[in-house]
């Protein structure tokens, strides 16, 4: 009798714990969900100020640094934004989309510093195929006077242009099946433009 005790107590116990942990969850799923939904429909100052609520309840919470951090960006804030994205890439250094949007911040509040040189060699020995960053690298060659490299990192763009086109062509074959004329019409008149012969 007295063994049995215990075990109902902790039963209980760990019930009660469960379940407060569970509506917890569930409270900060409901949280995460209205403010991508602010987030999805332009209200970003309601929705970084409840995902800074969340932030502080659960740091490591689902994206929410990442989306704060495009927050800010898409409110031209790129210092701050950048803090984000370093908070993210630090905790991670494989995060190469981190570092991507650190390299955006970085360009768009024009930042000429090594740092900004050091991350792009960083992220373009690992993605050198990326166009965002190849067409960052060739901005910064071009202003730096390096135009032949500039050259260089713009061509490497061009070439990718038939898996541009090529994708183009998919997804006008796609909105087609679907019944969706006008996007069909979209993608199939890019895909004509990328192949288009001089």
């Amino acid at each position: 009798m007295i063994l049995r005790r215990p075990f109902l107590f902790l039963s209980i116990l760990f019930l009660l714990f469960a379940s407060s942990c569970g509506s917890n969850d569930k409270a900060l799923e409901e949280k995460y969900a209205k403010a991508m939904n602010l987030f999805w429909v332009n209200k970003r100052s309601e929705a970084l100020k409840i995902l800074n609520e969340i932030h502080k309840e659960n740091p490591g919470y689902k994206d929410t640094l990442f989306v704060m951090g495009k927050i800010n960006y898409y409110d031209l804030k790129f210092p701050e934004a950048k803090k984000y994205f370093e908070e993210i890439y630090d905790k991670d250094p494989e995060n190469l989309t981190a570092l991507l949007w650190i390299l955006k911040c970085q360009f768009a509040s024009g930042v000429r510093d090594q740092s900004v040189f050091e991350n792009l060699q960083a992220f373009m020995k690992r993605d050198p195929n990326n166009l965002e960053a190849l067409y960052i690298g060739g901005r910064l060659l071009e202003e730096a006077g390096k135009t032949d490299l500039a050259i260089q990192n713009y061509s490497q763009m061009i070439l990718q242009t038939p898996q541009i086109a090529l994708a183009h062509k998919q997804l006008s074959g796609i909105y087609k099946r679907a019944n969706v004329a006008q996007k069909a019409d979209f993608h199939f008149k890019q895909f004509q433009a990328f192949t288009k012969k001089e």
